[in-house]
C-alpha cells in the first residue's frame, strides 16, 4: 500500500501530461485574427427593403464610420463592382458541449464563411464556457461571429434539460433573472415545464433587468400569457400539427399581433428533421446537403443517423408540422407580426452559417421573398436582439457587412457568390475563410480526432438510448 501510495503522485502526473497532450492534439489550427479597418470603394449599397445606393465608399474599423459617394480611385478598390450588405444574424443556435473539443472554434470558423456575423445561444448547460468562448471573439483573440447569450434554460421541476435553472414561483423567479443578470447574459430563455406563476415573475423581472425573453411556450400557457416575448419555433400554435385550421392559425397571428409577440419559427431543422424521417421510412440512407462534410464525420454517421441515433426518432412522428409552420409563417407576415431567423443549430442535418442560408430560402418561400428573408436575418434580427443599428448600413452602426458578386435580395441563389465577410470591423476574404476551413477538415478528419470522436459518440449514444436500444 504505502508503495502504491507513493507512485500515485508520478502517476497522476503521468496523466496529467498524457491529458495535456491529448487536448494539444485535438485542438484545431486557428486562424489569425486581422486587425480591425476597412474601405470599400465603388461597391452597391443595399439595405433589405431599404434603399440601395451605387457607387459608393464604405469605411469603418469595429463601427461604420464613413458612407459617400465614391470619388475615382478612391479606397480598396478589389471589391469595385459588387454589392455590400449587412452581416447575417442567426437568432437561434446552441453551441457544442466541452466535450466536443475545438468545435465552438470549427462553428465559429463555419459561421463566417457563410456570412453569419451575430449569433445568439439560446440555451447552455455551461454558460460560463460560452461566455469565454463570446469574449474571445470580441477580444480579437478567435475569429468568429458577435455571440450572445441567453445563459441556462428556465425551467419548471423537473427540467427538461440537465444544467437549467429551476424556478418554482415567482419569488424564485426575481431572484434568478436579478443573478443572471448580474453574469452577464444577453437574453433569457424560458422553457416548458414553467408554471403560468414562474412564468409571469420571469417577465416582469426580465422587464426590470432590460432583458429580452426567448419564450419555448410553456405547456398549457395560451401564448397570451408572454406579452412581448420571442416565441420560438411557433410553440403554442398546436399540439396536434396534423389538424391545424385557418381558423387556429387566424387566431395566432390575432393573438400575436395584439400582445407583441414576435416569432423565430425555425423552419429549417424541421424541413431536415422532415427529410430524416422519410429516409427512415423508407430504408434510404439519409442525405444530408452538401456542406455536411465541413463538420466531423460522426455527425453524420452516428448524431444525425436516424436508424444510429433512435433517440432522434422521439423527435419525428408530427406530420404536416412543416406545411402548418409555413402557412403560420406567410400569415404572420401579411399581418406584419415580426419574423427573426433562426436555425436551431446543433439539430440534426444542421450545419452552422450553411442552415441560415436553407432559413432564408424556406422565409422566401414561406411568403417573405428574398428581400423580406433578408430583414428577418438583419435589421429585424437586430432590433429583436436589441442592439442598436444592427444590421443596417448607416454611420455608426456595427461593422458587420456581406460582400457579393450578386445581389442575394433579388435572388438567394447569389448567396454563392460570397466574396468577404467584415465581421466587427475585421475583413476577411473567402478564400482565406476557405483556406482555414480546408486545415479544419484535415484536423478533424485524422488521428486522433475523427477515431476517437467517432468511438465516444457511439458509446454515449449507445449510453443514453440505454442497453436495449430504446429511448
Amino acid at each position: 500500500m504505502r508503495r502504491l501510495l507513493r507512485a500515485l503522485p508520478v502517476v497522476l502526473a503521468v496523466l496529467t501530461v498524457l491529458s495535456g497532450v491529448l487536448a494539444w492534439l485535438l485542438r484545431p489550427p486557428k486562424l489569425a485574427v486581422p486587425e480591425r479597418g476597412f474601405v470599400l470603394s465603388g461597391v452597391t449599397l443595399v439595405e433589405p427593403e431599404g434603399t440601395r445606393r451605387r457607387g459608393h465608399v464604405i469605411r469603418g474599423d469595429d463601427r461604420i464610420r464613413e458612407l459617400t459617394p465614391a470619388p475615382p480611385g478612391s479606397g480598396d478598390a478589389r471589391y469595385a463592382g459588387s454589392f455590400v450588405l449587412p452581416g447575417l444574424v442567426d437568432a437561434h443556435v446552441h453551441h457544442p458541449p466541452v466535450v466536443a473539443v475545438g468545435e465552438r472554434e470549427l462553428f465559429a470558423l463555419l459561421f463566417l464563411r457563410f456570412g453569419v456575423t451575430t449569433v445568439r445561444d439560446t440555451g447552455s448547460a455551461l454558460p460560463s464556457v460560452l461566455g469565454r468562448h463570446a469574449r474571445a471573439v470580441a477580444s480579437g483573440r478567435l475569429a468568429g461571429p458577435r455571440t450572445l447569450r441567453c445563459g441556462p434554460w428556465l425551467d419548471g421541476d423537473p427540467p427538461v434539460w440537465p444544467g437549467a435553472r429551476v424556478v418554482r414561483d415567482q419569488a424564485a423567479a426575481e431572484a434568478v433573472v436579478a443573478e443572471l443578470a448580474r453574469s452577464g447574459v444577453d437574453c433569457l430563455k424560458i422553457y416548458n415545464e414553467l408554471t403560468p406563476g414562474a412564468t409571469r415573475g420571469i417577465l416582469e423581472a426580465a422587464e426590470q433587468h432590460g432583458l429580452p425573453v426567448v419564450a419555448h411556450v410553456p405547456w398549457g400557457l395560451p401564448i397570451e400569457l408572454l406579452p412581448g416575448a420571442e416565441v420560438q419555433h411557433l410553440m403554442g400554435l398546436s399540439l396536434n400539427w396534423s389538424g391545424v385550421s385557418d381558423a387556429v392559425v387566424a387566431r395566432y397571428v390575432a393573438q400575436s399581433k395584439q400582445f407583441g409577440i414576435s416569432h423565430t419559427p425555425t423552419l429549417a431543422p424541421f424541413a431536415r428533421l422532415r427529410d430524416l424521417e422519410s429516409a427512415l421510412r423508407s430504408g434510404a440512407e439519409p442525405q444530408h446537403g452538401r456542406y455536411a462534410e465541413l463538420l466531423p464525420r460522426y455527425h453524420r454517421e452516428v448524431l444525425w443517423h436516424p436508424r444510429r441515433n433512435v433517440l432522434m426518432q422521439a423527435q419525428m412522428g408530427m406530420p404536416g408540422r412543416l406545411e402548418a409552420m409555413r402557412i403560420a409563417v406567410r400569415e404572420l407576415h401579411a399581418a406584419g407580426v415580426p419574423v427573426i431567423a433562426g436555425t436551431d443549430t446543433m439539430n440534426p442535418g444542421l450545419v452552422p452559417g450553411a442552415a441560415l442560408q436553407e432559413e432564408l430560402h424556406e422565409l422566401a418561400w414561406a411568403g417573405l421573398g428574398p428581400e423580406g428573408a433578408w430583414s428577418a436575418a438583419t435589421w429585424r434580427a437586430g432590433q429583436a436582439l436589441g442592439i442598436a443599428d444592427l444590421g443596417r448600413l448607416r454611420v455608426g452602426a456595427p461593422a458587420d457587412l456581406l460582400v457579393f458578386a450578386r445581389d442575394p435580395t433579388r435572388d438567394l441563389d447569389a448567396l454563392d457568390s460570397l466574396l468577404a465577410v467584415v465581421a466587427d470591423g475585421r475583413l476577411y476574404p473567402v478564400e482565406v475563410l476557405d483556406e482555414a476551413l480546408d486545415r479544419a477538415r484535415a484536423h478533424f478528419g485524422g488521428w486522433p480526432y475523427e477515431p476517437l470522436s467517432l468511438a465516444l459518440a457511439s458509446a454515449g449514444i449507445d449510453w443514453l438510448a440505454g442497453s436495449d436500444g430504446t429511448p
